[in-house]
């Protein structure tokens, strides 16, 4: 009789404890987070953005005549951004005169760090890859104490070159399509092929002065948004 009391206690105690067993393993399961899927991120450009710098307008005069128009096109956070301009110098030396012209044009990324702002305002980095087609002339007099002055001229007909551009900067918009901004640029490699053998190339459209390595630019930028869809609002997260 004795054994019989313990086998069915040892029988109870096991089914108490396949249920309380049970009862945790459906516990755990309800309580078990769900996995949120990320936002999948829409690359589908939306608007072109338009512009030109203002430096380039306000600096033509007589020694400088050129411009510059921008262009970027939205792929989420990264922008397709081109620039093509034209630029001509008339520079007075002291026994001389130098004179060039060409265009340019700059091709390559940035990408926007401010992901959260409303107004998709921009802070970016980006590289640049430019290209330059142009022509030069030095025009000077030699003079020595044993001969008359003597005149002479050395020219570049067709040169091209290329550089590249480490970029940042900002643009804001300021009402509607309107947008401001500026590019900061750090330019560097430059290279040149085509001139002659007795004129190196000197100043290059689009770079500067090509013995310069880097060398500096800086645009001031205004710009018109044109929108083909709308963009979802940017959700701002509160902490």
């Amino acid at each position: 009789m004795l054994s019989i009391i313990r086998y069915c206690i040892s029988v109870y105690l096991a089914l108490l404890l396949a249920q309380f067993a049970q009862a945790q393993e459906k516990t755990t399961t309800t309580t078990k987070p769900k996995a949120i899927p990320k936002p999948k991120i829409d690359y589908s450009p939306s608007a072109l953005r338009v512009g030109t710098d203002i430096i380039s307008l306000v600096k033509t005069g007589q020694t400088f005549k050129g411009w510059e128009l921008n262009g970027d096109i939205d792929f989420s956070r990264y922008y397709l951004a081109v620039d093509v301009g034209s630029w001509a110098k008339n520079l007075t030396l002291n026994n001389g005169n130098y004179t060039n012209g060409g265009t340019y044009f700059r091709m390559g990324i940035d990408v926007n760090f401010l992901t959260n702002d409303p107004d998709r305002n921009m802070f970016f980095l980006g590289f640049r890859v430019g290209h330059s087609l142009f022509h030069e002339t030095l025009t000077y007099q030699a003079t020595s104490p044993l001969f008359s002055p003597a005149n002479y001229q050395l020219s570049n007909g067709s040169v091209s070159g290329g550089w590249g551009e480490l970029t940042t900067g900002l643009r804001v918009k300021i009402w509607k399509g309107l947008w401001m901004g500026y590019t900061a640029r750090m330019k560097f490699a430059p290279g040149t092929k085509g001139n002659s053998a007795t004129l190196a190339p000197y100043d290059m459209p689009g770079y500067g002065i090509v013995q310069n390595k880097p060398w500096w630019g800086f645009n001031y930028q205004v710009f018109w948004r044109f929108a083909w869809r709308k963009l979802p609002p940017v959700v701002v997260k509160k902490d």
